[in-house]
């Protein structure tokens, strides 16, 4: 518990941005699943109150995986040797080492786990639309406006089709 207690301590000392990123974390697949089945669920109860939508199914599609950023703290150190060889001549040489490591905290059940700064969302790559009034040139735009606005991607990312 001190041992978190110091952890979370040094996180506020930390510069702003300090961190080390990484596309993947334990169960990531399903925490991307998870969001895509959160996006679709409240797409499509938007895209069904649009009139003449008609019967909708819809599926989002992602670039990737959610990001995790976790904290890190950074080791370096210099050194620098210097020689003198003769009264015109001399030789330095400098060495520089640095050493980037997790911060890791032990919860209170003795497990151990890095401190994460913060998890961003994946990117939606698309959305395919199949709609039951895509057939009516007005219904259909506005189905991939609306999908567009809501999951902020251009509109030649959304596809709506008739069903």
């Amino acid at each position: 518990m001190i041992i978190a207690a110091a952890a979370i301590a040094a996180l506020a000392l930390l510069p702003a941005g300090q961190g080390r990123t990484d596309t993947a974390a334990p169960a990531a697949g399903q925490d991307s699943a998870a969001y895509v089945a959160s996006l679709e669920t409240r797409l499509l109860t938007l895209l069904n109150s649009i009139e003449g939508a008609g019967d909708l199914s819809l599926m989002v599609t992602l670039e990737s995986g959610a990001e995790y950023i976790y904290a890190t703290e950074k080791k370096s150190a210099v050194d620098a040797l210097s020689d003198t060889l003769s009264a015109s001549s001399a030789r330095v040489e400098n060495r520089n080492d640095s050493e980037d490591s997790y911060i890791i905290v032990k919860g209170a059940d003795g497990g151990e786990s890095p401190v994460l700064l913060r998890r961003i969302e994946p990117k939606v790559q698309g959305v395919a639309i199949v709609s039951s009034g895509a057939g009516d040139p007005t219904v259909r735009q506005k189905l991939i406006e609306t999908a567009s606005v809501a999951l902020g991607i251009p509109t030649t990312r959304v596809s709506v089709v008739e069903k």
